[in-house]
Formats: structure tokens, sequence, C-alpha cells
């Protein structure tokens, strides 16, 4: 029976910058790890067609990622919301004009079962850019537990060798 590559179901690990020496496992999570990629369409139309297009062009691709975090360490929190971290304390600062292509790194994405990451790399799906960014609502109520949804902005390389390209399944 055919299946995908990464499974059907259940959960993955989530690391932020494989391999390099900021490496950031971003889990444990809760509710659904979500990544979304949209082409962008323009519609070319007759006017003797009325509403229907008659074709279409592409106009680009749109990928998103995101985590909803729980149970973070300050260490998590500090890199995925680009605070900084002095002792027990960790401050979050307004971000302005900051470029965020040259801080990307890649996120690496592997099913778990048994609360082990597959070790096949065939199961495995690699984002080649993304940079975290805040977006979340951090609610105080008696029966809600608190999620730190993490939305990462995914670029299209500019890396030789990967250009204009987002992610790859498996190695």
């Amino acid at each position: 029976m055919p299946k995908l590559p990464f499974g059907d179901k259940g959960p993955v690990e989530v690391t932020w910058a494989p391999g390099e020496s900021n490496e950031l496992v971003v889990t444990p999570y809760l509710g659904k790890v979500t990544m979304k990629t949209e082409d962008g369409v323009s519609p070319v139309q007759e006017e003797a067609q009325g509403e229907a297009p008659v074709d279409a062009v592409f106009t680009g691709t749109k990928v998103e990622f995101e985590v909803p975090m729980v149970r973070s360490t300050l260490l998590q929190l500090e890199a995925m919301l680009h605070g900084s971290l002095a002792s027990s304390e960790l401050i979050i600062s307004n971000r302005v004009g900051c470029a965020m292509y040259d801080d990307a790194q890649g996120i690496m994405i592997k099913p778990m079962c048994d609360n082990v990451p597959d070790g096949d790399p065939a199961t495995w799906i690699y984002i080649y850019k993304a940079y975290p960014y805040r977006a979340f609502d951090l609610g105080f109520d008696r029966d809600s537990q608190r999620v730190v949804l993490v939305k990462f902005m995914v670029f299209p390389s500019q890396e030789s060798g990967s250009v204009g390209e987002y992610y790859q399944i498996g190695f």
C-alpha cells in the first residue's frame, strides 16, 4: 500500500539549524506542526470569456512553517522569540529594520515513533532557509495549557546549488 515517505500520521522532531553550533530542538509541542506550500497564480482573462480565466501565470510560491511550542526552556524561547537571556530572565524587545535571510537557518523535520526520531533520512524533510518570528497569544486561565506558536518565514534559497528551492523530502 503506498504511503507518504514521512508517514501518514504522527508526531515529528523539529530541529532548527541542524548541524550548526546554534542547533536547537524545537520540541515538545502541542497541536499540529504545519508546513504549508501554496503557489500564487494570476489569471489571464479575455473580455469575451467574462469571469472565466483563459489561462493563468504562476507568480511565485509561498511556504509557511509553524510549531506550537509548549513546556519550553528559556534557551528555546530565547532563540525562537529573539530575546536576550540574562540569568533566569528572558527579555523580549522590539525588532525593527532587521533583515532575516542572512540569519536564516535550515529546519530538519523527522517523524517519530515511540518518542524516537526516525533514523532513515528518506523520511526526513529539510527546509533550506527559515527564520522564526513572533506571532502568538499567551493565554492565562485555569484550563488551557500555554502554547507559544512560533512561525517561520521560509525563504527560497539563494545559495549555490539550491537557488530558488525551498525544501527537500528525503536524503
